[in-house]
């Protein structure tokens, strides 16, 4: 049952990530759920991998609002004055 937990997870995040439903993400959740059914360390590979990942994209997500902060306004550009005609 957590078998087709995890596929099902992997599937549709790999369908999300694609931006295709279908044979890939089935494809990619039954390969994950093979590799951790039958070795305890590829089910530490892929996990760890998650985590990392997820870890990762968080980072992202705090360096983009740290920059957003620390980043000066921008002024609007004066027009230049119209000479006479």
């Amino acid at each position: 049952m957590l078998g087709k937990l995890i596929s099902g997870v992997v599937g549709s995040h790999v369908a999300e990530q694609s931006g295709k439903s279908g044979a890939l993400g089935a494809v990619g959740g039954l390969v994950a759920n093979r590799i951790i059914k039958r070795s305890p360390i590829g089910a530490l590979v892929i996990g760890g991998a998650w985590v990392a990942h997820k870890l990762y994209k968080r980072k992202q997500e705090r360096d983009e609002q740290a920059a957003a902060l620390a980043a000066k306004p921008v002024k609007a550009a004066k027009k230049p004055a119209a000479k006479g005609l």
